[in-house]
């Protein structure tokens, strides 16, 4: 359980002794919150159904108590009660690790600023139409467009993909890599990477059936993985899933945050 305050804001026009306030909330129980209060000395009439309003010093002695300063965003998403509730089903800000089905999801996923997002999944699955569809601010990095652009090897292609994604976080720009990120190795080089540039790291996953992936490929008149490795890779994909529902450990990264279709589907942006 943590108290939250958000940042002082001018509420101009009120009859009260303060223009300038926050909010204070929780994302526990509000009996907590209460007795958070109460050490404040507010009065309980003073709750405003999920929150207290703060002028300046309150929140200075909040913090000096412990509170924990967010931005308004965090804030709302994080807070108990239904005005929290709403927001959640707006955006989310991934932690640990999250299956998300359904209609009922985010229509965001929101992460820290110079992030590194790594959109990930069996081939097929549709990892770079949603990462072209989501995706607004921050750069994204496709292996499979570098190798393009470049008319070079793979090899070369990759390596210059890395050089790409390293030069986008040590800008600070974070960035969006859309790549299988199936293998162990391959998620500690992801997650290095962005440990090196100072930023954290974040998988969402793309929770495609192989049936389906099959059939996309099948239908796509340029196929750029070999059948065994593709073959390989949907397997490598279930071995992946299944450890991810035996153990909820989103290590290396911060989060993983694994899609199903629909769920997909609703997605409206991906904010770094």
């Amino acid at each position: 359980m943590a108290i939250l305050v958000d940042e002082l804001r001018e509420y101009p026009g009120v009859e009260l002794p303060f223009t300038v306030w926050c909010h204070m909330a929780t994302d526990g129980s509000f009996e907590e919150l209460h007795e958070f209060a109460d050490r404040l000395g507010l009065r309980r009439a003073w709750f405003q159904r999920d929150h207290y309003d703060l002028p300046a010093h309150g929140r200075a002695a909040a913090v000096a108590l412990g509170a924990h300063e967010v931005s308004t965003g965090e804030l709302l998403l994080r807070m108990a009660g239904p005005r929290g509730e709403r927001a959640r089903r707006r955006a989310m800000v991934p932690t640990g690790v999250a299956w998300l089905c359904g209609s009922a999801g985010p229509a965001v996923l929101r992460y820290p600023a110079g992030a590194l997002v790594v959109i990930g999944g069996p081939p097929g699955a549709g990892k770079s139409t949603l990462a072209a569809r989501v995706v607004d601010r921050a750069p994204v990095l496709d292996p499979d467009d570098t190798r393009a652009a470049l008319g070079a090897p793979w090899d070369a292609a990759l390596a210059a993909w890395r050089s790409a994604l390293r030069a986008a976080l040590a800008d600070g720009r974070g960035a969006v890599a859309v790549t299988t990120a199936l293998r162990h190795g391959h998620r500690l080089g992801l997650a290095e990477a962005a440990a090196t540039a100072g930023v954290a790291s974040h998988l969402v996953l793309l929770d495609a059936d192989p049936a389906l992936c099959r059939a996309g490929r099948a239908a796509q008149a340029e196929q750029r993985i070999p059948d065994g490795l593709f073959e390989h890779l949907l397997r490598e994909w279930l071995a992946f899933r299944a450890k991810l529902e035996r153990t909820p450990d989103p290590a290396p990264f911060e989060s993983v945050t694994i899609l199903d279709r629909e769920a997909a589907d609703r997605m409206r942006r991906i904010q770094i």
